[in-house]
Formats: structure tokens, sequence, C-alpha cells
């Protein structure tokens, strides 16, 4: 997408304009500040998403600081395009300074280097790749540590329509993290704790999962100590198409789906089809792998979230937990 441009009182005081003006205007609502200095149109604001708006937060604080700001953690791995869930409500960012840790004024400052390990993304300041992942797999989640490491070490795709400062990316920008880079960069964490959680992640990622929900739902069969599967198998299904799924169990004769909302709410996943058309394409796939002998089970966000719904629905399928009684 085309983003809107910020509207900034140090480009009013340039050319002789009260810069009082722009707030005057916030107050009627025809703009809004997106943060002191900075400001856009009201319908442009209405018009972005969640993840928009801090990628125009984040512009905003590079155009009214008078140093540019290193941006880390969520805010970093949102521009990279890995599998973050949520936003977050602060801008993340990394100082040198011992003495300015501080977090104010919508921006969470973290103590880092500025040095290695960053670079130029976008035009903005970033923590690279490698090191923005293995951060994150030591401060989230399992669940969320795993959904980001995965998408870190997925291959990239031909589809580069998307541009470096594109805050909605599906995908990681740039050649996939480099197992060997990832674990160099584990051993640089600050603390044994963060060290070996990021360790036990990386021990357990993958390259093959293809979404944050699909990653998420692999975390979940792992504590809840579910038989693993065997991910992106294929089958050819009996009029000689093939259909790729999302979980394979062999031994079980069981596939599982994870339905996230993508592929039925985004444009570009549902091609030229209808919702009605991806939903009805989604039945009669579902019954051709049921003709190979194979049962499918499927789960959403909600479900995979809700631990005793997930196990219900997995148990539903034939699976057990190997966790002892």
């Amino acid at each position: 997408m085309t983003y809107p441009e910020l509207i900034l009182s140090s480009d009013a005081t340039r050319i002789g304009q009260d810069s009082r003006l722009l707030a005057k205007r916030a107050k009627r609502g025809e703009l809004v500040r997106v943060r002191r200095g900075a400001y856009l149109l009201a319908d442009h604001w209405d018009a972005l998403g969640a993840r928009q708006r801090h990628g125009m937060q984040a512009e905003a604080l590079v155009n009214t600081t008078l140093s540019a700001p290193v941006f880390n953690m969520q805010t970093a791995a949102m521009l990279w395009g890995l599998g973050v869930v949520g936003v977050p409500n602060m801008l993340c960012t990394v100082t040198d300074d011992p003495t300015g840790g501080r977090s104010k004024h919508g921006v969470r400052r973290t103590l880092g280097s500025l040095e290695s390990g960053v670079g130029q993304l976008g035009g903005f300041t970033v923590t690279d790749k490698v090191r923005t992942t293995v951060e994150l797999a030591g401060t989230l989640t399992f669940a969320e540590a795993l959904a980001v490491v995965d998408s870190s070490r997925r291959p990239p795709t031909l589809d580069a329509a998307r541009r470096e400062t594109n805050w909605e990316k599906d995908r990681a920008w740039g050649p996939a993290a480099d197992m060997e880079d990832l674990g160099k960069a584990v051993s640089r964490l600050g603390s044994e704790s963060r060290r070996r959680r990021a360790a036990r992640v990386l021990e357990l990622s993958t390259d093959m999962s293809e979404s944050p929900g699909e990653s998420m739902s692999r975390a979940q069969m792992i504590l809840l100590n579910f038989p693993p599967p065997s991910l992106q198998a294929s089958f050819t299904l009996r009029n000689g198409s093939t259909a790729r799924t999302d979980f394979w169990w062999p031994e079980f004769d069981l596939v599982g789906e994870f339905d996230g909302q993508g592929k039925y709410l985004r444009d570009r996943l549902r091609g030229n089809r209808t919702l009605q058309q991806v939903v009805m394409a989604e039945k009669a796939r579902e019954n051709a792998l049921r003709a190979l002998g194979l049962s499918v089970i499927r789960w959403d966000w909600a479900e995979m979230m809700n631990p005793r719904a997930f196990s219900q629905i997995l148990n539903d399928g034939g699976l057990k937990s190997l966790r002892a009684a």
C-alpha cells in the first residue's frame, strides 16, 4: 500500500506558518496527532490497520528526534515481517545509555548495543533479522517465540511485491536466517535464562511452518505432549490434483489443518475468488482427502489458544498425549 505522508510541525515553521494551527486542526478532528510534532489527516489515520499505525508512529519518532532511534524487539520484528502475534502498545527501541532505559511517551527503551547487529531496513534503523529473532526468542512465551523463529528461518518467496517499509508483510523480508548465525546470537544474550530459553526454541524450530498460526499450533502440541506431526505433506487426490496439508500423522492416517483468517479475508490469498468460493473449495478439498482414507481435523485461533479445547480436538482425531498420567 502507499502510506500517507506525515504533516510535521517543523515543516510548517520552516515555511513561515504557525505550527499551532496544526494543533487547532487536531482539536477540530481534521488531524490526528501521531506524536508530538507529527500529524496525519484523520481520514488517512482511520483507514490504517493496527500494524500500519504502529509504522506511522515509528516514522513520526524518526522525524521528530535529533538522533535516529534504533528499533528492536516487536517493532523491528514487524518491519522484518517476522511472525509476531499482535501489535505492541509502545514503540520498541534500544539504547546504550545505562541511565536512559526509561520507557515513556509511547516509547519502550531497552539497554543494548547500537553497533553490533544493527542495520537499515526501508529507511529505518533496526536490529538485524538474526538479533531481532534471538532477542524475542529469549523473552516471549514459548508459542510466540517459536512463531518468530520459524518465520525467520522460512525461505523467501518470489512474492517481492511488499516494500521494505510495508509493516504488514506476511513473510519475512530477506534471506532465511541461518541456524549457525542464530546460535551465535543466542550466545550473546545477556542472561543465562534467556540463552537457555532461546536455545530450546531454536532446537524445536523449523523452516517448514508457513504461518504464525501453524507455528503456535505446533508449540501447543509440544506443550501438551502430543505426537509430533509431519509438516507440509502432499497428497495426490483422485482427480489428479495435489493437496498440501499443514500437519500429518501418518501412523494415524490423520491430517490437521489450521484455519487462519488470512485465506478467507486477504484478497491476495483468495485470488479472484469470492469468500463463498473459497469456503466451498476448502470443503471439496477436505472431502477429497477423506476419500483417500484420511481423517481430517480443523481448528482456528481461539480453539488453538485454549489448551483444553485444542486437546479435545486432537483427541477426537485419535491422538493421545504422551504425558505421563
